[in-house]
């Protein structure tokens, strides 16, 4: 299963960007996780934009509630958004349902490898796509920062899903891997 759906911070409010964002991965997880044999794959979306804000700022604490009492996680996830200024919380419940995302794949990683699933995270960049299109000045903007600079190509990122599902890639669990044309790295040494 390849989990694409998601929404950006120019698609809707911080609760609709949470309730697809978060909410959709645990319920897309859990429910083919049911019904899956061995050998299967989930793999969840994310966005570079987990990386871009500090770790130390992310709500990670509410993370364990999204297995323990979903209610409970939705509620500490929106609450957090709801400490930022209304013009920020969608793009702060994007950064942190995509941060979401990456420790859910993990932690799903663990909670189904028995059962023989694997369960990983791809964190693409900026490609060109229609909804690319929608944050095309930001995206455009980021690409200073980048080993390659230009957006990616859509085949690219297919490709990468693709590839990860495979089951020739049988030992690849509990990872994120982050395609983004080197713009979080390139930021972190950019002067």
């Amino acid at each position: 299963v390849i989990h694409a759906a998601g929404m950006s911070p120019h698609m809707g409010d911080g609760e609709k960007i949470m309730q697809v964002n978060a909410m959709g991965t645990i319920n897309i997880n859990e429910e083919f996780s049911d019904v899956m044999g061995e050998g299967g794959c989930i793999l969840d979306v994310s966005s570079m934009s987990a990386y871009m804000a500090p770790e130390a700022v992310m709500p990670k604490g509410a993370y364990k509630y999204a297995v323990e009492n979903k209610d409970k996680f939705y509620k500490k996830m929106m609450a957090w958004v709801n400490l930022f200024p209304k013009k920020l919380r969608s793009s702060m419940a994007y950064v942190t349902s995509k941060n979401f995302v990456v420790w859910y794949a993990k932690k799903c990683a663990n909670l189904y490898g028995s059962n023989g699933i694997r369960v990983l995270s791809v964190s693409p960049g900026n490609f060109n796509t229609p909804m690319g299109d929608a944050e095309k000045e930001e995206a455009v903007a980021y690409l200073k920062y980048a080993a390659i600079n230009r957006l990616g190509d859509p085949d690219e990122i297919a490709y990468l899903f693709q590839t990860c599902v495979d089951e020739r890639n049988s030992y690849l669990t509990g990872e994120d891997i982050l395609c983004d044309g080197g713009i979080v790295s390139g930021k972190k040494f950019h002067h």
